[in-house]
């Protein structure tokens, strides 16, 4: 992918934007947590299933939630949808 697009979600599928979103959570896990085995233990879910979302990127959304709050950054999702940001009509 172009270095200019590589953080622009609009560009980019759905699948890129789980292993991108993977990749940074990687990121943020290995600050904390030396390994995916002593986090998935800090999180509640089987080693397996949290080395195959940083592989793939892909989880359910509410293994999604779990990971977001073991990494601490569960006030990000409360930016997502806040209600003072433009809302685009069709």
């Amino acid at each position: 992918m172009n270095n200019d697009l590589k953080n622009n979600y609009d560009f980019m599928t759905s699948d890129e934007i789980a292993k991108s979103l993977a990749s940074k959570i990687k990121i943020i896990r290995k600050k904390k947590f030396k390994t995916q085995i002593q986090f998935a233990q800090h999180i509640g879910m089987s080693h397996g299933a949290y080395a195959r979302f940083e592989k793939t990127g892909q989880i359910s959304f509410s293994k999604f939630i779990n990971i977001i709050q073991g990494i601490g950054r569960t006030e990000e999702i409360a930016v997502l949808f806040d209600e003072k940001k433009e809302v685009i009509t069709w």
